[in-house]
């Protein structure tokens, strides 16, 4: 019963207000992150419903990343070349990365994504709070918590 409710507290999600890109590209990273880790943290990737979550779960992470693959590669982008070309690098990454968790899912893999997003998302985040006309969104604790994986050794977290 306990764990039901917990379940239901880390499935939460805080859909961001319209105004701010880095905000919103931050809360879709933490978002897709966030899926795949309830996934990792609550789920049991040897039932092929968890597994169908999973894919689920990273195919929404494979939107997201396209969605900040097609801003570099379509019209002017705002970053600096070097740094455009390594956010395409991560995205080749990325794609690859989440291919080879769709077809042999392991929550290495998968953690490999959740950490990824979440740093970019920081990134992002610290964008939006060095401008001082936004105001930073609130913390969430859920999201930046980090738990130990089910079955894992104790370096890697979700």
């Amino acid at each position: 019963m306990a764990e039901n409710a917990t379940l239901k507290e880390y499935q939460r999600s805080n859909v961001p207000s319209t105004g701010n890109a880095s905000h919103n590209e931050a809360w879709a990273l933490i978002e897709a992150a966030r899926q795949i880790a309830a996934i990792i943290r609550f789920g049991d990737l040897t039932t092929p419903n968890d597994k169908k979550r999973l894919r689920a779960a990273l195919r929404l992470n494979l939107r997201v990343w396209t969605i900040i693959q097609a801003e570099q590669t379509a019209g002017e982008s705002l970053l600096p070349e070097e740094i455009r070309v390594n956010v395409l690098t991560l995205c080749k990454f990325i794609d690859n990365q989440t291919v080879d968790c769709m077809i042999n899912p392991t929550a290495e893999k998968a953690v490999a994504l959740i950490n990824i997003n979440r740093n970019i998302a920081a990134g992002l985040m610290g964008s939006v709070s060095d401008d001082s006309d936004i105001p930073a969104p609130a913390e969430d604790k859920n999201i930046q918590e980090e738990a130990p994986v089910k079955g894992l050794g104790d370096g890697i977290k979700v």
